[in-house]
């Protein structure tokens, strides 16, 4: 599917009037029967009083006149420069009020409204060629004499260098002036500077200076010079520079490096390593350095590795707490604790620990006897996982015990909020007073709980977390 989109037009050649055409309106006028070489585009716009008028911007009418220019004389057809820049033309009439440069190779015509006409070339041989002649019957009363042969020309130059005197200026300030009958010119050298003369040639030298020519400086040697305010060297001698250098480091015995000898900076084995390349030195620690004595750090240290690993049999930290999972501030994907490695067999190492479960609910847990060693996680399903024993005095002001089976323990003493303690027997749990909170009967049977019944204790075998 296409869209057109047509504009006004006409088949004559006559223009459209502003009442035909709206501002910014588009119009053809197509002088179809003249095969369109009248044909025009016209738009309707507005003048500087917002006047309605209508612009010819184009048509085949002007596409015409731009396909036909030549560089050729054709009468009525626009000028166009052939591929060299150049074009043909029959007489050309203009005023010419500026300045006229180039090569005039025919004649030149016309009045010159000037009382002067300037010609400049150079001098060679002291003649001046003029391959052009002025019209002396169009040449204006008060012209320039007429310079129409090439003797003439050269008589009327000679006439005009009369002159009885030259004067001169000179680039630093000062003016001299020369009385060409009486005075003679005198080119004298300035400072530095001596002039002779021969014949027509004029010769400037610069003086000799107090310094011998000669190659100053050496391998062991620099030169000195001594430079005027002309720049020239008026001196110059030399002297001997040191061929030796003392080396000295905090330790050891300094030596002396004279020049020609090499001087290695060397490294120490699996500490500190040295490299060369362009004329600098680098020092560097090796891969994986090891240093031999104690070595203590002043400032902050910072590992940026992945592992670090502490190979010592005695570690002082002043820090009473350690700070471990600092990375896992985003989440909540690695456990956080610590483990130990042991082997009770002498063929199977095994890894007990303490750690934050981050899989379940952040639970802290005891574990030993586990076979892959921990990562970022310790895996509780992992061969040999054990839950490990922990042997303490289990203090708090509100302890909870949460599922699992407790085991091994005689008397078991619960708080029961104030009205004295609760001791374990073999059939129940019994409060101080002798009754039973807890009351359990013979296997088969059932037992029975102590709860509150809007306010009054009761006893119960249900277990219900009621509605609401």
């Amino acid at each position: 599917m296409s869209t057109v989109i047509q504009i006004k037009r006409s088949s004559g050649a006559t223009a459209p009037t502003t009442t035909a055409l709206a501002e910014g309106e588009l119009a053809y006028a197509q002088d179809a029967s003249n095969n369109g070489a009248g044909a025009k585009l016209y738009i309707e716009s507005v003048d500087s009083g917002s006047s309605a008028v209508i612009h010819a911007i184009g048509g085949k009418y002007f596409t015409d006149i731009i396909d036909a220019a030549t560089d050729s004389n054709t009468a009525s057809t626009l000028v166009k420069r052939d591929g060299s820049g150049n074009f043909s033309a029959g007489t050309i009439t203009a005023n010419l009020t500026g300045n006229v440069t180039g090569d005039i190779s025919g004649d030149v015509t016309g009045n010159v409204d000037s009382s002067t006409v300037s010609f400049s070339t150079s001098l060679s041989d002291g003649t001046i060629t003029i391959t052009g002649f002025a019209d002396e019957d169009n040449m204006a009363s008060d012209s320039a004499t007429l310079v129409p042969t090439q003797q003439s020309v050269k008589a009327y130059v000679d006439s005009q260098l009369t002159a009885s005197s030259l004067e001169f200026q000179g680039d630093g300030g000062g003016q001299l002036s020369i009385d060409l009958d009486a005075e003679t010119l005198t080119i004298a050298g300035g400072t530095a500077l001596t002039t002779t003369g021969s014949g027509n040639t004029l010769t400037v030298a610069l003086d000799d200076t107090a310094v011998s020519p000669a190659s100053y400086g050496s391998s062991s040697d620099v030169p000195v010079i001594t430079v005027d305010q002309q720049g020239r060297i008026t001196a110059a001698s030399t002297a001997s520079i040191s061929t030796s250098f003392t080396l000295a480091a905090d330790s050891g015995t300094n030596d002396t490096f004279n020049n020609g000898e090499t001087l290695t900076i060397a490294g120490t084995s699996n500490e500190v390593v040295t490299t060369v390349t362009n004329n600098q030195v680098q020092v560097g620690l090796a891969t994986n350095p090891t240093i031999g004595g104690n070595l203590t750090v002043s400032g902050n240290l910072t590992v940026s590795g992945t592992t670090t690993t502490v190979d010592t049999q005695n570690l002082t930290v002043e820090d009473p707490l350690f700070k471990l999972g600092s990375g896992n501030g985003a989440s909540d994907a690695v456990d956080i604790g610590f483990y130990g490695l042991y082997d009770t067999s002498g063929s199977q190492d095994l890894y007990s620990g303490f750690f934050r479960d981050a899989s379940d609910s952040g639970k802290w847990k005891l574990f030993k006897d586990l076979q892959p060693e921990p990562s970022t996680t310790v895996d509780v399903a992992g061969t040999g996982y054990t839950v490990g024993t922990l042997v303490a005095n289990i203090e708090s002001a509100s302890a909870t015990i949460t599922g699992g089976t407790i085991t091994g323990i005689t008397d078991l003493t619960v708080a029961d909020g104030g009205t004295g303690v609760s001791t374990f027997t073999s059939n129940g749990i019994l409060y101080g007073n002798g009754a039973s909170a807890v009351q359990a009967t013979a296997a088969g049977t059932d037992g029975y709980f102590l709860f509150s019944n809007s306010g009054t204790p009761d006893w119960t075998n249900v277990v219900d977390g009621g509605t609401y």
